[in-house]
């Protein structure tokens, strides 16, 4: 059902843009996602095809038994046979004859396997198509407002739909691709600077060396402080420049009705915030690096322990205790820090409930389950600060942790 929602949003969506081709083609696969979800609801063995076994054992609680094929190898009725079986478990309810949803079947197997369509037919396709997922949502009764999104007041009007304004993630796109290459000229700027500095310090540092003694204790250690000095000085112009760029990143979204515990019917999703925050952390990173010198590259790459490299703005007791995980950024080639809280698990053995003794199920006492709830990165200072941010970035928001 979700799949089906998916579909019916970008076919609407398609439509709203004047794409008449891939309306009809989406529409056509969110009614048959339709059909065949009111028909899992009842029982999942109704949409399996003659002959089918992969589905059905799975269904039946046998998936991973030796011979049984894997999900993805099932194969399932067709839309015809879905939509005559979905009439029956509807109870008179189908809002359409089969006569009526034949071009919605024809359409979307003419544009999926031959690229061809009737444009002539699209408005009826795309209508039919909507009043059967509409009457699958109200008999699972799905929430309106999750399986429409936007569309929700409009749906039912072709023509209103094609009279709303221009998507806003395409005008998203485009003042996030403006506002990237305006921080990117910013970082590359902040880099020439970050390079000045490094030379006035490194001279003013070399004069304040007598030949004669040994100030810092040895020349070795003179080497360290003014290595110490450019890391700091590079470390802080490349922090600067990414937080002010986030910092206008988040104004952008924000100014685009973009809320991180947004409704679901806002109009841009975690989705379009993480890939407008991520591009913006990418272009600054690259344009500060390329405008470093070589000898200094490997300041961007080679962070220690003798530096203050980053501020850890979520480390508090707020977001509770560290994981103790990092996870590759998506925008850069640094490392960053997930945060959360954790959940100690419990065991009935007390000596491996005390983490003192193998309880035969766990090896170093029980379980931990670790929640992710933010991530930071330390290089580009990118923030996904909520849940549906870190799923969209394709990170893992649960982990379990043996002891």
């Amino acid at each position: 059902m979700e799949m089906a929602g998916e579909m019916m949003r970008s076919a609407l969506k398609s439509w709203r843009g004047g794409n008449r081709l891939f309306a009809a083609l989406h529409a056509g696969m969110g009614a048959e996602h339709s059909l065949k979800a009111i028909l899992c609801h009842h029982d999942p063995l109704l949409i399996s095809a003659h002959g089918d076994r992969a589905l059905r054992f799975h269904a039946l609680g046998f998936s991973g038994e030796k011979g049984v094929k894997p999900l993805e190898q099932a194969r399932t009725i067709g839309m015809a046979e879905a939509f005559k079986d979905a009439e029956v478990v509807m109870r008179g309810q189908m809002p359409v004859t089969l006569e009526a949803f034949a071009p919605v079947m024809d359409a979307r197997n003419g544009i999926a396997h031959l690229a061809h369509h009737d444009p002539t037919t699209a408005e009826h396709v795309v209508s039919t198509a909507l009043k059967v997922a509409e009457a699958v949502r109200e008999g699972l009764k799905a929430p309106a407002s999750d399986f429409w999104g936007e569309y929700v007041h409009t749906f039912g009007d072709l023509a209103q739909v094609s009279a709303m304004s221009e998507p806003p993630e395409i005008d998203l796109q485009r003042a996030a691709e403006g506002l990237a290459q305006a921080e990117a000229a910013e970082a590359e700027c902040a880099a020439r600077e970050a390079v000045r500095a490094v030379i006035s310090t490194a001279r003013e540092a070399i004069t304040q060396i007598p030949l004669w003694g040994d100030p810092l204790g040895s020349s070795e250690a003179a080497k360290s402080a003014l290595d110490v000095t450019r890391r700091s000085i590079v470390s802080a112009a490349l922090y600067a420049a990414s937080m002010r760029a986030q910092r206008e990143t988040s104004a952008l979204l924000r100014s685009y009705g973009y809320l991180s515990r947004r409704e679901p019917t806002a109009s841009v999703s975690a989705r379009d915030a993480v890939a407008v925050k991520t591009l913006v952390a990418r272009e600054v990173q690259g344009a500060f690096a390329a405008g470093l010198p070589t000898e200094l590259q490997y300041v961007l790459t080679a962070p220690s322990s003798d530096v203050v490299w980053r501020p850890r703005p979520h480390e508090s007791s707020g977001y509770g205790m560290n994981l103790s995980r990092w996870e590759a950024c998506p925008a850069c080639p640094a490392w960053g820090d997930l945060y959360g809280y954790l959940e100690p698990g419990a065991c009935s053995d007390f000596e491996c409930n005390a983490g003192g003794s193998y309880c035969g199920q766990h090896d170093e006492g029980p379980p931990t389950t670790a929640h992710a709830q933010a991530y930071v990165c330390p290089m580009c200072c990118l923030v996904l600060d909520t849940e549906q941010e870190l799923e969209a970035a394709y990170m893992e928001l649960v982990a379990l942790y043996e002891g």
